[in-house]
């Protein structure tokens, strides 16, 4: 289980969207925050760790 990203195209720019595939929030990004998923612009570079699991 891992951290993902998946990079696409909107209105002609890059965006990256990061998540975990073991269904846990991701923490960082800016703000620094905890997240089921994050969404950013590419040139940020913005990285994530896993951390705890999402409750369902």
């Amino acid at each position: 289980m891992a951290i993902k990203t998946e990079t696409y195209e909107l209105n002609g720019r890059q965006f990256v969207r990061t998540y975990s595939d073991a269904h846990r929030y991701v923490v960082g990004g800016s703000p620094e925050g905890q997240y089921a998923e994050a969404n950013d612009p590419a040139e940020f570079g913005r990285t994530y760790t896993e951390g705890e699991l999402i409750p369902r």
